[in-house]
């Protein structure tokens, strides 16, 4: 059974291969593109300090700042995903996909995606394979709604599909194809671990009450793994603060000590569509118990995914742990 070009449960590599390497320039241009998309908030507080003495940083601010006012629509601009930098970003993390089953073109998902780590580099560069990987349908996205303040930032996740993360934004997305979610959001920034790979579900039902009231015809698990190891972030006591104002505090830094993602491999996998219960709206209990249920069922198969592909990515050894 292929999807597009390629194979249920074949593993597609969008570039190179593990031990494969990358051509130098192309190695130079990500290195250096990367490193700015990725530290971009702390170069721009430094050109907001710099404009303080400097006219011509001064001047440069104000030309960022005045593309907050051009509109940020999701347009999933395919001229735009298809750019030769994005190619330089999937060879450097030897990028891969897997789906296990084929997604029906006609019908609409909400994609659930872990882990956010400390940086969501896996589902940024995914954004970038969108009609790639769904080239029957549209899949858009819903993002921290802060990112949407940031120059740069704010147009990037645009063209690639994204709104912010509100329910009314979410639902206007559904009405015009499928949608992905990254649910453990800047919580995870703060459970990075060395023995083990940590997300957070537990708790976490809006996604699912969402696709009930949409009529969503299922929730698909997506696992990025070797997402969380790509950077750092820190430190931890921002945690609690950053949760409350929705937005990350603190410093990424990875390779070098600079905010470059280690060139680890990353591997997508998008799991089986888990099918969403049709419940009478009305009845309050009924459809509470389909929410729990649905997010239970969610749980089971994040897990049942992570292990089913934990081997063939080298983590054999690495648990996962749903919190």
């Amino acid at each position: 059974m292929a999807i597009g070009n390629f194979k249920v449960n074949e593993r597609i590599y969008e570039g190179l291969k593990p031990g494969e390497p990358q051509p130098f320039f192309n190695a130079l241009v990500a290195i250096v593109t990367l490193t700015i998309y990725v530290g971009w908030m702390s170069f721009f507080i430094f050109l907001c300090f710099a404009a303080c003495f400097s006219r011509i940083a001064f001047y440069v601010v104000i030309a960022l700042l005045s593309t907050l006012v051009l509109p940020a629509k999701p347009v999933l601009w395919t001229w735009f995903n298809q750019l030769w930098i994005f190619k330089t970003w999937r060879e450097y993390f030897r990028y891969s996909f897997l789906f296990e089953q084929k997604l029906d073109p006609k019908k609409r998902y909400i994609l659930v995606e872990f882990p956010h780590g400390s940086f969501p580099i896996g589902p940024i560069v995914a954004g970038t394979l969108i009609q790639t990987m769904f080239p029957d349908t549209p899949v858009y996205s819903v993002a921290a709604s802060s990112v949407f303040y940031i120059p740069l930032w704010r147009h990037f996740i645009a063209w690639i599909g994204s709104l912010p993360a509100t329910k009314e934004n979410f639902k206007e997305l559904l009405s015009k194809g499928s949608c992905a979610v990254v649910v453990g959001g800047i919580a995870e920034m703060y459970m990075l671990d060395d023995k083990k790979e940590r997300v957070k579900l537990q708790g976490r039902k809006g996604f699912a009450k969402i696709a009930i009231e949409d009529n969503v015809d299922g929730v698909v698990p997506v696992y990025y793994f070797g997402n969380s190891r790509c950077l750092d972030f820190g430190p931890a006591w921002l945690a609690s603060i950053s949760r409350k104002l929705r937005v990350s505090l603190g410093y990424l830094h990875g390779r070098w000590g600079l905010p470059l993602p280690r060139p680890i491999p990353i591997f997508l996998c998008h799991g089986r569509p888990i099918p969403v219960p049709k419940v009478d709206m009305s009845d309050k209990a009924a459809f509470q118990q389909a929410v729990d249920d649905l997010h239970e069922a969610t749980i089971k198969e994040l897990q049942a995914l992570y292990d089913r592909h934990k081997e063939e990515y080298g983590w054999g050894d690495r648990p996962l742990s749903i919190e």
